[in-house]
């Protein structure tokens, strides 16, 4: 689909509250990096899902499909463990705060991809793998590969968000689409 004016950048995330997300960025201060941009305190997130370009017209459906994928789930807690680089093979384009996996969280995303994936994943390296980008090199990097155990506490998730991102000279900019909490039945 072509991007127009008519279609919005749509992603599912989490977000971690703010005083987490700068604790994660402060973890990089020790680490000799290549060029890189930093994401932004109020942009660090675990995208569950990445829908991409969606007509402005199927905005509700998006909304009610990201709604009943949360349907039923308990809040949980998500825990950062590591930083690392990624991809894992070849150069590195950013690094991250891996997370671990809750199956409440496991759930949720297999609950999106579900109902949203365009296209399935093709190879096991295709699979979800949580993590909160922490920046982005400027390049591809022919780095070591960064694999840095941290203490950062736990953070609750009581809701996940639909979010719509615009891309800039600077990077992307995300605004709040719709929030839909998570509540066990």
């Amino acid at each position: 689909m072509g991007r127009t004016r008519a279609n919005l950048r749509l992603f599912v995330a989490v977000y971690p509250p703010p005083e987490i997300a700068r604790a994660l960025l402060e973890t990089l201060g020790g680490l000799q990096l290549p060029p890189h941009r930093l994401v932004g305190s109020d942009q660090v997130h675990l995208t569950l899902h990445f829908i991409g370009d969606t007509l402005v017209t199927g905005l509700e459906a998006a909304i009610e499909t990201v709604q009943r994928s949360a349907g039923g789930l308990p809040p949980f807690e998500l825990l950062p463990r590591r930083v690392i680089s990624l991809p894992q093979r070849g150069r590195a384009r950013l690094v991250a705060a891996e997370t671990d996996s809750p199956p409440t969280l496991i759930e949720l995303q297999r609950r999106l991809a579900t109902r949203l994936a365009r296209q399935p994943r093709r190879t096991p390296s295709d699979r979800f793998r949580p993590h909160l980008t922490l920046c982005r090199f400027k390049a591809p990097a022919a780095i070591p590969a960064v694999d840095l155990s941290i203490a950062v506490p736990s953070f609750a998730v009581p809701r996940i968000v639909l979010m719509r991102s615009t891309l800039a000279s600077d990077g992307a900019q995300h605004d709040e689409v719709a929030s839909c909490p998570l509540v066990a039945v």
